[in-house]
């Protein structure tokens, strides 16, 4: 189900994608209306599935992970299965896409420095075949979708 968003509503959900601990008080200010109006709105935008969650951004670099891996995996016959489940259970992979093609899945991976990576595709070489780019710099990260 698609929901028209009128002018408020994208002012809104643009303040909150760049800043998402905004108060109503803040957000109310910004948009030159009531408090009690953006709650209104925040909370019809999370109610028809606009709004899915709040949350925060870590930084990898600060929690000592230098390097970003994208790793591209090709499952073994039979194996796409074990291969998913041992995708998601993984915690130095951060996002996963399966994707159409040969390689099923295609993984963001964080590692603290080169050395770890054969480490690492190890425990999937029994499940995939494996590519893998190291990524020098990340011009687009994921970004809300346009609200046009």
């Amino acid at each position: 189900m698609e929901i028209t968003l009128d002018q408020l509503d994208r002012m809104l959900l643009h303040q909150l994608s760049r800043n998402a601990r905004l108060s109503w008080r803040e957000l109310a200010s910004l948009a030159d209306v009531s408090a009690p109006t953006v709650r209104d709105r925040i909370r019809r935008l999370e109610d028809a599935g606009v709004i899915t969650g709040f949350g925060i951004e870590l930084s990898p670099k600060a929690l000592g992970y230098s390097l970003e891996a994208i790793v591209r995996f090709r499952p073994f016959p039979g194996k796409v299965h074990l291969l998913a489940e041992k995708i998601i259970s993984s915690d130095r992979i951060v996002q996963c896409d399966k994707v159409t093609g040969e390689d099923a899945f295609v993984a963001r991976m964080l590692l603290k420095d080169i050395s770890e990576l054969d480490e690492l595709l190890e425990d999937f070489s029994r499940h995939a075949s494996t590519q893998t780019a190291v990524v020098k710099s990340s011009p687009v990260r994921m970004r809300p979708p346009p609200l046009d």
